[in-house]
């Protein structure tokens, strides 16, 4: 298929310059940039010819943190009020009923959001799989397949949980925490049948497979020591949650060393590993990382969904750390929306050490905002060859409509209005490979309530099956049993 974008007002590159063309013309032919022009180009040799007058073009959104299982559980009352510990150990016994059928609505409701976000690349950490069972992985590939989006999958794992939460679920689902904490030797396994069966590094892949447990493993090294063995013998990339808890730290403090030198001592401090939030990085662990080459996956919605700390994204960024933006899993944000989380992203790093305490020399300008969603993300997760839009690269694109009264008096510099401005979230097109997954705002060849019924139909399977077993209220704000102490 050959496609023709005219008049657009203001097309972004996100290259290396900063390049902007206005009143730019893109010809895409068999899934590539064909050419790239400030001046028209005859429209007769293609097959579609789009008018974009009135729009930004940009690459398409990279997403580099997400767990699409969570689209599962958003907005449930019994879980608006908790840190982390808290949350989890209400959402955990609702995750661990999970089917492959469920994750497969998950992954549609989660793709169908990034999508109609203009997002064209994914990575999803799907660390939770019951009694690690290939079908899931299965279901979550074939998924996304079906939308056209390309997809990191993160093969993760649980083979223990935060503080003392395993305890808990043991007692109150039975051993193992119902089924969720893992095998060691059985998802290796599944991790190498996943890299064997659907790595693909070749340019333009749609799929790409990564390894990653949900958090350091500090009970039991070994275990990380091999997943990181594994990701080098098939040249995967290596993910996982990091920002250091007291606790943690102070079981780092037993084996005399620090947690990012822990990370080094098994292998995972090297170009290939990100890790996700940061929200408590000091600077010895910056320092360590950068020079390590360790990327960072920045969730900034969900710092302020859960409370925790502000990340000061500028200065982990001078120091030289590449970042990328992620919306994390939906339960942990409520929202998919990859605009969402970059115009949050433009403006939270303002505030990390307080009001008026960042010089706003530091602040973070749109286009630098917009590269980190864009080709740095890329970078981030693997594939330096999305994130750009370059004549001979993939035709990988997002056009936003900025002619609604939500942008009004905010034309001086577009991409300005687009982030500190804007409210519409949804890309009016959003292009994968040359194909057109979003057309005027709506995604192609899929119903989007029917989307959003299957997912509500296995939300409210979970919940009653789980109100049923354990008598907890998700429905109530208060949440939960009141005989249970939280972590």
């Amino acid at each position: 298929m050959s496609l023709l974008l005219r008049n657009i007002d203001e097309l972004h590159l996100a290259d290396g310059e900063g390049r902007v063309i206005a009143g730019a013309h893109v010809a895409i032919e068999d899934g590539r940039i064909a050419d790239i022009s400030a001046v028209p180009i005859p429209e007769e040799r293609f097959d579609e010819v789009i008018d974009l007058t009135g729009h930004i073009v940009t690459p398409g959104l990279v997403n580099t943190h997400h767990h699409f299982f969570q689209s599962l559980t958003r907005a449930i009352p019994a879980v608006q009020r908790g840190h982390l510990l808290d949350w989890l150990l209400k959402l955990y016994p609702l995750w661990a009923g999970m089917t492959p059928e469920h994750l497969a609505a998950a992954t549609e409701a989660a793709c169908a959001e990034l999508l109609l976000s203009g997002t064209t690349a994914t990575s999803d950490h799907l660390y939770l799989v019951p009694r690690a069972d290939p079908a899931y992985a299965e279901a979550e590939i074939a998924a996304a397949s079906a939308l056209g989006i390309r997809l990191n999958l993160v093969r993760g794992s649980m083979t223990g949980m935060e503080a003392d939460l395993g305890a808990q679920l043991d007692a109150l689902l039975g051993e193992r925490a119902g089924g969720v904490l893992d095998d060691e030797d059985a998802v290796l396994a599944d991790m190498e049948r996943l890299a064997r069966r659907h790595h693909d590094a070749s340019p333009d892949s749609k799929l790409t497979v990564a390894f990653g447990p949900t958090t350091v493993t500090y009970h039991n090294l070994d275990f990380m020591r091999r997943v990181a063995a594994l990701a080098g013998d098939y040249a995967c990339g290596l993910h996982t949650h990091f920002h250091p808890r007291p606790d943690e730290r102070e079981t780092c403090r037993g084996l005399d060393a620090s947690p990012v030198d822990v990370l080094a001592e098994i292998g995972w401090l090297r170009p290939g590993t990100w890790i996700a939030h940061g929200t408590r990085l000091d600077a010895y662990d910056i320092g360590r990382l950068v020079e390590n080459g360790v990327a960072l996956a920045h969730c900034p919605r969900m710092i302020l969904r859960l409370g925790a700390r502000v990340p000061p994204l500028h200065d982990y960024i001078a120091a030289g750390m590449r970042v990328g933006i992620g919306v994390d899993g939906a339960a942990s944000n409520d929202c998919g929306s990859m605009v969402n989380e970059i115009r949050i992203a433009a403006l939270l790093h303002r505030v990390a050490s307080g009001g008026g305490e960042v010089p706003p020399e530091g602040w973070l300008l749109p286009a630098e905002v917009l590269r980190l969603a864009t080709a740095d993300g890329a970078q981030v997760i693997g594939r330096p060859d999305l994130g750009q839009i370059r004549v001979g690269g993939p035709a990988d694109i997002a056009a936003f409509d900025l002619r609604g009264v939500g942008y009004a008096g905010a034309r001086t510099d577009l991409l300005s209005g687009f982030i500190l401005a804007g409210s519409e979230t949804r890309a009016a097109y959003t292009v994968v490979g040359g194909q057109i997954r979003v057309r005027g705002g709506e995604l192609v060849d899929y119903d989007e309530q029917a989307i959003r019924e299957r997912l509500d139909r296995a939300t409210a399977q979970l919940i009653g099956q789980l109100s049923d077993k354990l008598g907890w209220d998700y429905r109530n704000f208060e949440g939960g049993r009141s005989d249970v102490v939280l972590g």
